[in-house]
């Protein structure tokens, strides 16, 4: 069975199996599903993103909740207080995020817990920022969010996330592909060899972050207006972040396909759970997930790979 997963010809089987399916969604799947799919390709979108620097770069951050909330934010004050169109206030809640990043940046001299622990602080920060100053509160001084006028139906969101998410996804398999991601592989495996050999390591870092940082704003802006009402409470959550990580390492930490495969399976897994077992959702889920991750370490894509 392995053999036949590491066929090429296989797997581009599969791949255009699960495009078809996923563009002929709309044709078929209910409104309940067709809405679950669009937080589907949402969370798959984010952890692509934090994969960059935390899988590939080995810098897991564990504040980039920050930078998709920064995304929704933005999308919300250019829509409401400017009256934009969605498409530039996407483009602006990704290079919000992205010049965000760039403060972020100094963050990256540290390593491992120290640097995780450093994005957190981080994303409080902001998330502090964000609730208490008047200008992102909302347009009344009592307002503690944004409600945004109906910018779609369901259809237009499901094309325009499952749109982003292919974007985002080719996107990073260039970045891999490319002179920053053999350099981000190589930082990752030994950084000081690495820079002894004359990688610019700071430089491709900060590359890396800020690429990793731009989709979650994109992603956060599209989200916006398909939400509806944002807050700090839904849009800044510590729980956002957490997802990205576990649907990567769940899939495949440092893989193009992890996060996709991760994606995927937990949601199947959480939609089955939730269906058959209610009162038993975080127990079995948070089981299978340790189960996965105790002995596959590497991810569900290692079981389709040759040892």
């Amino acid at each position: 069975m392995i053999a036949i997963f590491d066929n090429s010809r296989f797997r581009m089987a599969l791949l255009a199996i699960a495009a078809i399916l996923a563009v002929s969604a709309p044709l078929y799947a209910s409104a309940y599903l067709e809405r679950v799919l669009i937080f589907v390709f949402f969370n798959i979108a984010l952890a692509t993103a934090w994969n960059v620097i935390g899988g590939v770069a080995g810098y897991p951050s564990f504040g980039h909740g920050a930078f998709f909330g920064l995304g929704a934010y933005t999308a919300a004050i250019l829509i409401v207080r400017v009256g934009v169109g969605l498409p530039l206030a996407i483009i602006g809640g990704g290079l919000v995020a992205g010049a965000f990043a760039l403060l972020f940046s100094p963050l990256l001299r540290q390593r491992g817990f120290y640097f995780a622990l450093s994005t957190l602080a981080a994303q409080f920060a902001i998330e502090t920022v964000i609730r208490t100053w008047s200008f992102t509160r909302g347009m009344k001084p009592s307002d503690q969010g944004w409600n945004l006028p109906e910018m779609g139906s369901l259809h237009y969101f499901y094309w325009l996330s499952l749109g982003l998410l292919s974007l985002c996804i080719l996107s990073v398999f260039l970045l891999l592909r490319s002179r920053v991601g053999i350099a981000l592989l190589a930082i990752h495996k030994d950084e000081v060899v690495a820079a002894s050999v004359g990688i610019p390591c700071t430089r491709y870092k900060t590359i890396a972050l800020t690429f990793s940082a731009v989709w979650p704003g994109i992603m956060g802006a599209a989200y916006a207006p398909f939400l509806v009402f944002i807050s700090t409470d839904n849009v800044f959550g510590i729980s956002i972040t957490l997802n990205m990580i576990l649907i990567t390492i769940f899939g495949g930490i440092g893989t193009l396909a992890g996060p996709i495969v991760g994606g995927l399976v937990l949601s199947l897994i959480d939609r089955i759970v939730w269906a058959n077992f209610l009162e038993y959702h975080a127990l079995i889920s948070g089981l299978i997930i340790i189960a996965v991750i105790s002995f596959r370490p590497a991810g569900l894509v290692s079981w389709f790979k040759k040892s």
